[in-house]
C-alpha cells in the first residue's frame, strides 16, 4: 500500500509539472511574441521573419552556427535553401544597425529615468580561423595574450531594480574600417543617446579614462560615473593635481560593504568611502564634478569621477558605489554569451554578417534578460525542470540567466517560428450584411 500510494503521489507531482511546463510555455510564447511585435515595426516583413527564425533558432540551438540554426527551426524547405535565405539577410550592408536600432527602440520603454547605462569593452577569440573577414589582433582578457579576433563594444541597461537589458554589442576591427578604440566608445555614445531620451547615468570602466574619450564624456550631457587612473589629474583647491594625491586628503568617513557572491558562498567586502566636489577643464570650460574616493579594507583605492544629480555627499557616495557595482554583471554576460551559446565559434565568413549575426544574438539576449523576467522566478520554481542545485534562496537571486536559458532551450524544443507569430485580431464584423428589420403586428 505505501508503495502504490508513493507511485500515485510520484504520478500526480508529474502531472502537474507537465501542466505547469504547458502553461509557462505558452506565456513564453506570448511574452517572445510581444517582442516581436514591436520590432516588426522597424524592420521589413522578409527581414523580421528572419530575425525571429533566427532568434527562435539560437534559443533552441543554444548556437550561433547558422546551419545548427536552421536545423532547430524545423522548417518545410531544405537546409540549404533555409540558411541561404538567412545568408541573403544577415549579410546586407549596414542590416546590424537597422536592428540594433529596431531592437533599442523596442525595449526603451523599459528604460526609466535615474537608470543606468554601462559601456564596456570586450573581445572574440578567432585563433584557429584564417579566412574570416576582418581578423586582427586581439587582447584575450581572460589570458591576457594576443591572438586574431575581433573587438567588441557593450552596451547593457540596468533599472534600479538590477534588471538588466542588453541593447548593443558591436563588432570591430581595426584591420576592417575601425579608426580607434576611442572613435568606437563615442559612437555608441551617440548611437545610444540618439534613441534613450531618458535622463539616465553612464557608466564607464577605468579603460576609458583617456584624454579623448574623458574630454567627450565630460562636455557631453547627463550623468555619468568614470573610473579614473592614478594618474589623471583634476583641479582641486586651484590646482590640477593626480587623483591618487588627491585622495590622500580625503577623509575616508563612510563604510560600505559588498557582497561578492561565489561558488558555494557569498563573501562581505567593506569598503571605506569618500568624496570631494573637484573640476575638470576641457574645451576651454570648466565642469564641477564629484571624486568619488573607495578603498578596499586591506586592499587599494578606486577612484571614480562622477557627474550626479544628488546633491547631498552620502548619497553621492552611496549612487556611485552601487551603480558601478553592476560593472560584474556585464562580465557575466559575456562570458554567458561565450560559454552557454558559443560565441567564439561563429562561422561567417564577412565582416557584415558578422555584425548582423552579434545583432540578432544581442535580441536574443534581450528576450531572455528583459521581455522574460517577470517569469524567471516561475520558470525557476514551476517549471518541473531542476536548475535549483541546493534549493536555497540565494539561487534565485544570483546571475540566473544559465538557467533561464537551459530552461528555455527545453521548454522551446517542440515549437516553430511560427508560434511566435502575433495572434490575429478577430473582426467584430463577419463579413455578413446586417439588416435593421421593423416588424409590424
Amino acid at each position: 500500500m505505501k508503495m502504490l500510494y508513493l507511485l500515485c503521489k510520484q504520478k500526480r507531482t508529474t502531472s502537474k509539472n507537465q501542466l505547469m511546463s504547458k502553461v509557462l510555455t505558452k506565456q513564453v510564447q506570448n511574452k517572445i511574441s510581444r517582442y516581436f511585435l514591436k520590432l516588426e515595426n522597424h524592420l521589413t516583413k522578409p527581414e523580421s521573419r528572419c530575425v525571429r527564425e533566427m532568434s527562435t533558432g539560437i534559443l533552441k540551438s543554444g548556437t550561433v552556427l547558422v546551419n545548427k540554426i536552421a536545423t532547430g527551426i524545423c522548417d518545410t524547405i531544405s537546409l540549404s535553401q533555409t540558411t541561404k535565405r538567412f545568408r541573403n539577410h544577415y549579410n546586407k550592408k549596414g542590416f546590424f544597425i537597422k536592428l540594433f536600432r529596431g531592437h533599442m527602440n523596442s525595449v526603451k520603454g523599459r528604460v526609466q529615468h535615474g537608470d543606468y547605462i554601462l559601456f564596456d569593452g570586450s573581445d572574440i577569440q578567432k585563433r584557429y580561423s584564417k579566412m574570416m573577414e576582418g581578423l586582427d589582433y586581439v587582447k584575450d582578457g581572460d589570458k591576457s595574450t594576443f591572438g586574431l579576433g575581433y573587438w567588441l563594444m557593450d552596451v547593457v541597461h540596468f533599472s534600479k531594480d538590477q534588471e538588466m537589458t542588453p541593447l548593443l554589442n558591436k563588432l570591430y576591427s581595426f584591420d576592417h574600417g575601425a579608426k580607434s578604440e576611442n572613435m568606437e566608445i563615442m559612437e555608441a555614445i551617440e548611437e545610444v543617446d540618439s534613441i534613450i531620451d531618458k535622463d539616465v547615468t553612464k557608466i564607464f570602466d577605468r579603460g576609458m579614462d583617456r584624454p579623448i574619450c574623458r574630454d567627450f564624456i565630460v562636455a557631453g550631457e547627463g550623468n555619468f560615473i568614470l573610473r579614473l587612473k592614478k594618474t589623471t589629474k583634476l583641479i582641486h583647491k586651484g590646482k590640477e593635481t593626480a587623483v591618487n594625491k588627491i585622495s590622500r586628503k580625503i577623509p575616508l568617513f563612510m563604510e560600505l560593504v559588498a557582497t561578492k557572491a561565489g561558488k558555494n558562498k557569498k563573501h562581505k567586502i567593506t569598503f571605506s568611502c569618500g568624496a570631494v566636489k573637484v573640476k575638470y577643464k576641457t574645451r576651454g570650460k570648466e565642469y564641477e564634478l564629484w571624486l568619488v574616493v573607495t578603498k578596499r579594507v586591506n586592499g587599494g583605492y578606486c577612484w571614480m569621477l562622477t557627474r550626479s544629480p544628488k546633491e547631498n555627499i552620502v548619497d553621492v557616495i552611496k549612487e556611485a558605489f552601487t551603480a558601478y557595482g553592476f560593472r560584474w554583471k556585464i562580465e557575466e554576460y559575456h562570458r554567458h554569451i561565450k560559454s552557454c551559446y558559443n560565441l567564439e565559434d561563429i562561422q561567417v565568413k564577412t565582416f557584415d554578417g558578422l555584425q548582423s549575426m552579434l545583432a540578432i544574438l544581442t535580441i536574443t539576449m534581450g528576450i531572455i534578460y528583459s521581455s522574460l523576467s517577470s517569469l524567471h522566478t516561475r520558470l525557476l520554481l514551476e517549471s518541473g525542470i531542476k536548475t535549483l542545485n541546493k534549493e536555497k534562496m540565494y539561487e534565485l537571486c544570483n546571475f540566473i540567466y544559465y538557467k533561464i536559458s537551459a530552461i528555455i532551450k527545453i521548454l522551446l524544443a517542440d515549437m516553430t517560428p511560427k508560434a511566435f507569430l502575433p495572434s490575429p485580431q478577430i473582426s467584430r464584423s463577419d463579413g455578413q450584411l446586417s439588416l435593421a428589420l421593423i416588424y409590424e403586428s
